[in-house]
C-alpha cells in the first residue's frame, strides 16, 4: 500500500511536471488563495481555523527522505499543531511556491512547495493537497508531503 501511494504520487508530480509548460503554470486562484488561508493560519497556530478547514476523515501522508512513510488523521495533525501553540513556538515560516493547482467546482487539488524549519533546521517540503467542496465549503481530505 506504501508503494501504491508512492507510485500514484510520483506519477501525478511527473505528469503535472511534464506536461505543462514552467513558464505557463496553471493556478486556480480559488484554491490558491484558500491553501494561502490555510498556510496563514497554519503557521499561526490558529487552531479553530485548522478544526474547520481539515475534514473529519483527514488522511495526511509524510514521506521523509528515507522513504519512511507517516500517516496522520486530523487528531493526530490537531495535536500536533496543538504542542506548537502550547509550547510558545514562534511561528511557522509562511513561504510558499504554488506549481499547479486545479479546482473542477467540487474537488480541488494543489501542488506547493513549502519552506519550514524543523528540528532547527529550514528543510524544503512538496505537498500535494486534496481539496473537497462539501455545503458551500473547502474542506481537506488528504495531504501528502515530502520532505526534500
Amino acid at each position: 500500500m506504501k508503494r501504491i501511494l508512492i507510485i500514484i504520487t510520483l506519477l501525478l508530480t511527473y505528469k503535472i511536471t511534464y506536461s505543462q509548460n514552467m513558464t505557463d503554470k496553471k493556478v486556480d486562484p480559488e484554491i490558491k488563495k484558500i491553501t494561502q488561508e490555510l498556510i496563514d493560519n497554519g503557521t499561526r497556530y490558529d487552531l479553530e481555523f485548522l478544526d474547520n478547514i481539515y475534514h473529519d476523515s483527514l488522511k495526511f501522508v509524510r514521506i521523509d527522505k528515507e522513504n519512511n512513510i507517516q500517516v496522520l488523521t486530523k487528531e493526530d495533525n490537531m495535536d500536533f499543531f496543538t504542542n506548537l501553540k502550547s509550547s510558545g513556538a514562534k511561528p511557522l515560516n509562511n513561504y510558499a511556491e504554488f506549481h499547479y493547482a486545479d479546482n473542477d467546482g467540487e474537488n480541488g487539488f494543489v501542488v506547493l512547495t513549502r519552506k519550514m524549519k524543523q528540528m532547527e533546521k529550514e528543510q524544503e517540503f512538496l505537498f500535494n493537497i486534496y481539496w473537497k467542496k462539501m455545503d458551500g465549503k473547502w474542506k481537506i481530505i488528504r495531504e501528502t508531503v515530502f520532505v526534500r
